[in-house]
């Protein structure tokens, strides 16, 4: 048996590669040679019914050889299989050795890092080389067509890859692991021909690169286009935008990874980030690896598939891309993954389902991942417990106090030109933001400014509050209906005493800011920061139009709570709709306006049954709903007696509508028609007063109709109009208008 050499492959040749394609290069020609040794043996096996002239078709023999001639051997069929085994031999030995060399000198090798961060045997990195190969010369396709008798075989199959690269059969069996498709050269590196992963065990299954991967030896700095709908890549050198808040929290982060690589021992690192939006987790994490000089990816998976065979995919791809860039996994809205409990509605237990499996997914997919890993999430949750397989970091991350929230107004707000008198701290007190909240706001104000033409970047209070409106994303909807606020402090018609308490309400939101943050008051309240009132009083008393007055001085939006939609005959169902509306709420920073509650709010029974148990149960928890709540609550109820002590404790402003006397009812009278309607002279607004014992709002109701039977009568509004509506209004509310009452007024009807 002759033996042979390769000039390009002398031993004393260990010179690093320049570059990622020498190396390639140089894996090709001994690929050539295997194939070479290929064609040998298929030679002496068949012999020469292996070199009929219908052998591949339209393919030679002497075509197929000047494809692998390299010019320094002479044909191969002066070679025995074992001569040119022996020479494959060599030509890796020098090959490993200019690997190592040039991994030492720091030469990125793109085929050799796949190798080596996918943890590939020899098989699987030479299937992966006899798949590049047909990316690199179109040579391969007729070479790989003749080696398998078919010319529409362009591609090289299980089969060829066992033969071509297999001693024997024992090792042909051992290789056919390599193909399962959990394994990582079909799960990540190679897909079959119809694109999938999923195939790929059978011989004759085609074997091709995963364009991901065509395009990553083309650009090892790219981005898989699979996943930028729903990922962001930061590099180190990136621009930051600072941290103004929690230095605390990125010195807790730093040491922990530090103590981490530092640790052999250590389970997969994993930190879990809880806090709102905007709160600065992102930000966070981005200078953790700035820190450490590491490419980070942030995935959104809000944004990935909810169809579990799709998601599945995707996980598999983002796997796939962070060992492709040494890249740490970040990953967003993690509570999409976790279901809510109990919930009724049919589209949400179907995706809360898709939401069940998509987080198994997710958490066999870890395992595979690079560490350390990070988990970003707006609230804690149960769900899985990560403690038990990685080594946790938990932090949570807070809404600042009203004081930060002022700095960060003014702060952030020194890039627009905002109102002159606009006052920080007030906005601080009714809009309880992150940082992230209060620039979006600010942005998205001035550029709703740009219809009305404003320029100098200027931006107006009115676009100011819709934009921190528009901050709050919740579905108060569902539970709620927003009331618009139409009513100011001159149409509320009530004694002095209960404006002045209005008025002390109004102005403890106003001034929060400075009692909670500038005189620390914050720091010694544990719970009960925010605004309750109670209104007490009879219907029509101007509850509902007082809340309207309060929400307009306050720019803040108002919602009536529908007790239809909160209160349930089922045990724990009103607690749980409590606990929604609350947190609806939170994330707007809405007042919320509990229109006659008497139902829910009555005096707490004792406990006679299990009814009494569980309604008692209720009134406890909204209680304390009530004072965790940062905003505002409005509680109506008509009869204040109906309230026990303990509910009473707990409510900031306790205020009274009292039944208006007559000087009052003669004010609500005059009040309720408008300067432009047309009034005849003539209407006796005294005698209203006195004669009708009605509350303001069965009087905005008599006015309305008078003005309409006006209208209908092309004439001005008289005494005969609104007589007539008062006695209809006493019809409805079953009173017997008597003819005493209308007095000298009686034959106008």
């Amino acid at each position: 048996m002759a033996s042979i050499a390769n000039p390009d492959f002398k031993p004393g040749n260990l010179s690093a590669y320049n570059d990622g394609w020498e190396h390639i290069s140089d894996e090709l020609k001994v690929l050539d040679q295997k194939i070479r040794r290929q064609l040998q043996l298929q030679h002496l096996q068949q012999g020469d019914l292996q070199f009929n002239q219908f052998k591949g078709l339209l393919i030679s023999e002497a075509e197929i050889e000047t494809l692998l001639n390299d010019n320094s051997l002479h044909e191969y069929e002066q070679y025995e299989p074992d001569a040119l085994s022996e020479l494959i031999s060599q030509m890796e030995l020098v090959l490993q050795s200019r690997i190592e060399k040039s991994l030492t000198g720091g030469t990125f090798l793109p085929l050799e890092y796949l190798t080596r961060v996918f943890e590939l045997n020899h098989f699987e990195a030479n299937c992966l080389l006899l798949c590049l190969a047909l990316e690199c010369d179109r040579k391969y396709e007729k070479l790989f067509s003749f080696l398998q008798d078919d010319v529409n075989c362009k591609y090289p199959t299980i089969d060829l890859a066992l033969r071509l690269l297999c001693k024997n059969g024992a090792d042909r069996i051992t290789a056919r692991r390599s193909f399962t498709p959990d394994a990582p050269l079909l799960k990540y590196l190679l897909q079959s021909s119809d694109g999938s992963t999923e195939n790929g065990h059978r011989l004759l299954d085609r074997l091709q690169l995963n364009r991901r991967l065509v395009h990553y030896f083309q650009n090892p700095l790219g981005i898989d286009p699979l996943l930028q709908a729903f990922t962001k890549l930061f590099i180190p050198n990136h621009v930051l935008e600072p941290l103004l808040l929690d230095h605390d929290v990125q010195l807790r982060l730093r040491i922990w990874w530090e103590n981490i690589l530092n640790d052999s021992k250590a389970r997969k690192p994993l930190a879990l980030l809880l806090g709102p939006s905007g709160c600065g987790k992102s930000l966070q994490v981005k200078h953790l690896c700035a820190h450490m000089q590491t490419p980070l990816f942030i995935f959104d998976l809000a944004q990935m598939p909810v169809d579990e065979r799709l998601f599945q995919i995707s996980m598999d791809n983002v796997v796939r891309e962070c060992l492709l860039s040494a890249a740490v996994p970040c990953f967003r809205h993690f509570n999409v993954l976790i279901p809510e409990e109990n919930n009724e509605n049919a589209f949400r237990q179907a995706f809360e389902r898709a939401s069940i499996e998509r987080s198994s997914i997710f958490m066999k997919t870890l395992d595979e991942l690079p560490g350390p890993i990070f988990i970003l999430a707006a609230k804690p949750f149960r769900y899985p417990d990560f403690n038990q397989y990685y080594s946790v970091q938990q932090i949570e991350l807070t809404i600042p106090g009203e004081l930060i929230r002022k700095e960060l107004w003014a702060l952030y707000s020194q890039n627009y030109s905002p109102p002159s008198d606009i006052d920080w701290g007030q906005m601080a007190s009714k809009f309880r933001f992150s940082p992230g909240q209060i620039k979006n706001a600010l942005r998205q104000s001035h550029e709703s400014g740009y219809s009305r033409c404003v320029g100098d970047d200027q931006i107006s209070l009115e676009d100011l509050h819709h934009s921190c409106y528009a901050q709050g994303r919740h579905f108060l909807g569902r539970t709620a209906a927003k009331i618009n606020t139409v009513y100011s402090w001159q149409d509320l018609i009530i004694p002095p005493d209960t404006l002045e308490l209005l008025t002390m309400a109004c102005n403890q939101m106003k001034n929060r800011h400075i009692v909670l943050g500038q005189w620390g008051f914050e720091k010694r309240l544990a719970y009960g920061r925010g605004l309750s009132m109670l209104f007490s009083g009879l219907p029509g008393t101007g509850k509902t139009m007082a809340a309207q007055v309060i929400a307009r001085e306050l720019n803040l939006e108002l919602y009536r709570i529908d007790l239809a939609q909160v209160v349930s005959k089922y045990i724990g169902e009103t607690e749980k709709n409590l606990r929604q509306v609350f947190a609806e709420a939170e994330s707007s920073n809405a007042i919320l306006f509990f229109d006659e509650a008497d139902a829910l709010f009555g005096k707490r029974s004792q406990v006679k049954d299990s009814h009494d148990r569980y309604a008692n149960i209720e009134i406890a928890y909204l209680l304390q709903k009530v004072e965790d709540y940062d905003g505002i609550s409005i509680l109506a109820t008509n009869l204040a007696k109906n309230l026990d002590d303990a509910f009473v404790r707990r409510i900031t402003f306790i205020i009274e509508f009292p039944f208006p006397d007559e000087e009052y009812r003669k004010k609500i009278w005059i009040s309720m028609f408008p300067a432009s309607a047309p009034m005849h002279s003539e209407i006796d607004f005294d005698f209203l007063a006195r004669r009708f014992e009605l509350a303001g709002g069965n009087i905005k109701n008599i006015a309305l109709a008078a003005a309409y039977m006006a209208a209908e009568d092309r004439k001005t509004i008289n005494m005969k109009h609104v007589l007539r509506a008062t006695k209809f209004e006493y019809q409805k509310i079953g009173r017997v208008l008597l003819r005493e009452d209308l007095g000298e007024y009686y034959y106008e009807l």
